[in-house]
């Protein structure tokens, strides 16, 4: 899954993806291996491949995340550049309340359930094509209707994943 990362006027390239029980990091040029575990609601434990762990607590609202651990707070905006793409297509076609696949894949994971109420930019489903994972996020605010999709499932591009009510 790659990632824009936005720290204090500067942008970083962030890929991740899924190595065994962990995650392969890409942070600009530089690769870590993590396993990253979600210990409460907002507590995670970090773990990196020189074995240095961290306790952390994480605060997401949309693309914000607020990062505190070793009493440092880190506050930082994580762009999904598929949503960027998404936003400009919905400026010029206008945002239904269906949200449809950008691209041919499999469903791996749903974030939501019928009736959850989201904010734009929330996470939604998922999306893993080319052996990249990709965050469906949602268009707009509102709560989520009806879900079309199944964790496994294979969609088409353009497919109907889940309608959201604003």
């Amino acid at each position: 899954m790659k990632f824009i990362a936005r720290y204090d006027d500067k942008e970083i390239d962030v890929e991740v993806e899924p190595e065994g029980s962990g995650y392969l990091v890409r942070l600009g040029d530089r690769w870590l291996n993590a396993d990253f575990v979600e210990i409460g609601t907002y507590i995670r434990s970090l773990r990196l491949d020189d074995g240095t762990q961290f306790s952390l607590v994480h605060h997401r609202v949309g693309t914000l995340h607020e990062i505190t651990f070793e009493g440092s707070k880190i506050a930082f905006e994580l762009i999904d550049p598929l949503a960027i793409q998404r936003g400009r297509r919905e400026d010029e076609t206008g945002s239904g309340g269906v949200v449809k696949a950008p691209m041919p894949g499999r469903v791996v994971r749903i974030l939501v359930e019928p009736g959850a109420a989201v904010r734009k930019g929330a996470g939604l489903l998922i999306l893993e094509a080319m052996k990249m994972q990709n965050e469906i996020q949602a268009p707009v605010d509102g709560v989520v209707d009806a879900i079309f999709v199944e964790s496994g499932s294979t969609v088409e591009g353009g497919a109907d994943l889940l309608h959201i009510v604003s």
